[in-house]
């Protein structure tokens, strides 16, 4: 019986996992074709021009373009997080890289195109948002704002964040604040 009981939520959690891929390629699709492609492009225009942080910002560039599934979350987070489960440590050239090279990486980013993807993401959301006064476009618009309010702070400081599936990033939160208590 306790077998019997095992099976049906596996079941059960597969068809989570598998209703989660699917929201988020739907929410994806709409993403791209309501100005996702628009403000992908951008990030891809940036990282071209800023070419020597062209392998640090290409995540971000997938994520302009596809958001819906994943989500920023910090490096030290993620660190943390695999000390506390043992697993092994990622290579990350950009964080053995010197503070130097960091700050001067980020003062450039921000200073040539962070501000200008963060403003933006900024009147997208409010477009957005705009959009949700027609009660009708509710379902689409809102999602889109609420994606757009969450790359803002990734425009800002792409080079701390790390881009994971969302039922990781949760865990992750979890455990962080397991860890404050």
């Amino acid at each position: 019986m306790d077998n019997e009981y095992q099976n049906q939520f596996r079941v059960y959690l597969k068809y989570i996992y598998i209703k989660e891929i699917v929201m988020a390629f739907i929410g994806n699709i709409i993403w791209f074709f309501f100005g996702g492609w628009l403000l992908g492009t951008l990030y891809l225009l940036s990282a071209i021009i800023l070419f020597p942080l062209l392998p640090f910002l290409m995540p971000m560039v997938s994520y302009a373009y596809w958001p819906f599934g994943r989500r920023p979350v910090s490096k030290k987070a993620v660190a943390a997080y695999k000390i506390e489960n043992n697993m092994p440590a990622d290579e990350d050239k950009f964080a053995k890289s010197s503070k130097l090279i960091k700050f001067l990486a980020t003062t450039v980013w921000i200073l040539t195109f962070g501000w200008i993807l963060a403003l933006a993401h900024l009147l997208s959301a409010l477009a957005n948002l705009g959009l949700c006064l027609f009660i009708v476009t509710i379902p689409l618009a809102l999602p889109n704002a609420l994606a757009n309010f969450k790359l803002i702070p990734v425009a800002f400081a792409p080079f701390g964040v790390r881009l994971i599936p969302s039922s990781l990033a949760d865990d992750i939160e979890k455990s962080m604040a397991k860890s404050r208590l």
